[in-house]
């Protein structure tokens, strides 16, 4: 298997390097040392810095989740199983992590948003299309609520992570699918 080129490793290095450390706790001399980049290559991706690979990052990251979720509630039997089984995919890689890795578009949105503009829209879109995505899975299943009941799991999750990192488990997780289940009417 070929190794990824420089623009794809940049990105794969940020998207990890800002799950654990944030978006200011990285600095430009360890994403090109981790990432194998050198810093000519880096500018000729991405020519804006810092905040330039941090937009694709959060979208490479929020677009792996969004496959994740849908790959679930496609084999899911009902919202709450979906929900579930969505939750308990995150819940795995966090507690992987050792409970370090955030949510990869949270750590970005919480130390550059309102400041940065790029990264809001970024992050917004992000956020977006979870929305989007487990609302059309939860009118497929039935939902009478769907947009409600997707927010619900989406904001659900969020704090999830949170909860999560403080007590070192992975249970707020699935509170977190059963909070949203008891909204999907």
């Amino acid at each position: 298997m070929n190794s990824p080129d420089a623009r794809t490793r940049l990105v794969l290095t940020a998207v990890r390097l800002f799950q654990k450390q944030g978006f200011h706790g990285t600095g430009l001399t360890q994403l090109l040392s981790e990432s194998e980049t050198p810093k000519g290559s880096f500018y000729h991706y991405f020519p804006r810095g810092k905040e330039e690979v941090a937009a694709v990052a959060v979208a490479a990251a929020a677009g792996d989740i969004a496959r994740r979720i849908d790959r679930e509630f496609n084999e899911a039997e009902g919202f709450a199983d979906g929900a579930l089984r969505a939750a308990r995919v995150l819940a795995g890689w966090f507690e992987a992590s050792g409970y370090a890795a955030g949510c990869p578009v949270t750590t970005v949105l919480l130390e550059t948003v309102p400041a940065s503009p790029r990264l809001a829209a970024a992050t917004a879109a992000a956020f977006g299309d979870w929305v989007e995505r487990v609302a059309t899975h939860a009118q497929r299943l039935g939902v009478a609520n769907p947009r409600e009941s997707a927010e619900a799991l989406v904001i659900a999750l969020e704090g999830a992570w949170i909860l999560s990192r403080a007590q070192r488990s992975t249970a707020p997780f699935e509170m977190a699918a059963r909070m949203a289940a008891g909204v999907a009417r």
